[in-house]
């Protein structure tokens, strides 16, 4: 069977593409950047193909002989601070997706979503994710069989949450004032995460489905902090910021490079990321990232 990855290039799409490639599938993988993704072409049965994933006519194109589509395609900021850029990375592209799903009559769609996604959330970021999962659900289960997955926070190497942390420790070595120090998550491993994904693809018990997905262990961010000072072997204090002092440091790394912290994550932060797991993993955050985090 042939499965069409959007977002393969990213962080749990390399990791899904790393476990498929022990499988029997054929894995296309649509990228806007060829030349910069080449390093994914060492797995034998994976294709890559540049196209923007945006037009249909594109997607329809390359998705011709597509059974299984899945769409991994999130972001968790945006350039200034409308929602387009949430809204055109989630809900518009669920919406392109579809279309380009009946046109081709592919019958197996899996989405990435978000735990706590919903058209009426706090931020952007949780709105355009239910958007778009309730229009896939709607509509999309008419003519396709619909798997959605909503994790916590995911970690792993090369993550873009505990990495994030780690970095910015770095830059800010002996005090460090925390935002939504309060904030829970419960953090799942990516391979896990991947795994639960192909083990689902044929597993008609997840046909037309949402999972909430969630670790072993909650955490306050508080606490994730302190275990990356920990492994970093670092003397850096935290000093929990208040509701209000939190929301002026969002604003504030609004206009710093590469948006560390904005405010949408922080409009997200107001609603824990935890859950009754419809999954059980087992991978804490104690196991796992001091193979990714070295120690100063």
């Amino acid at each position: 069977m042939n499965i069409t990855i959007l977002g393969g290039t990213g962080f749990v799409g390399l990791s899904l593409l790393s476990n498929l490639a022990k499988t029997k599938y054929n894995v296309t993988v649509i990228t806007r950047n060829r030349e910069s993704n080449k390093k994914i072409l060492v797995y034998p049965n994976v294709k890559l193909v540049e196209a923007n994933v945006h037009n249909s006519e594109e997607l329809t194109k390359h998705t011709k002989q597509t059974d299984i589509l899945i769409n991994l395609i999130g972001i968790l900021n945006e350039r200034g601070h409308s929602g387009k850029g949430f809204r055109k990375a989630h809900s518009d592209l669920a919406r392109v997706i579809l279309g380009v799903c009946k046109s081709n009559n592919i019958k197996r769609i899996l989405h990435m979503s978000a735990l706590n996604a919903d058209s009426k959330g706090p931020s952007h970021y949780l709105r355009t994710k239910g958007e778009a999962e309730s229009y896939l659900m709607t509509y999309g289960k008419r003519f396709a069989n619909i798997t959605v997955y909503r994790p916590s926070v995911i970690f792993g190497k090369n993550d873009s949450f505990i990495l994030r942390f780690s970095n910015l420790l770095n830059y800010v070595p002996f005090l460090f004032p925390l935002a939504c120090h309060g904030a829970k998550f419960a953090p799942i491993y990516v391979d896990e995460l991947s795994e639960f994904i192909i083990n689902s693809i044929e597993n008609t018990k997840s046909f037309n489905k949402g999972y909430n997905l969630c670790g072993p262990k909650v955490y306050t961010l508080k606490e994730i902090l302190e275990l990356i000072i920990k492994i970093k072997k670092i003397k850096t204090k935290i000093i929990p910021l208040s509701d209000n002092f939190s929301k002026l440091q969002a604003m504030s790394m609004e206009f710093i490079p590469g948006k560390p912290f904005s405010i949408d994550n922080y409009n997200s932060c107001k609603i824990d990321s935890i859950c009754q797991s419809d999954f059980i993993f087992y991978s804490d955050l104690e196991t796992i990232i001091p193979t990714y985090i070295s120690s100063n």
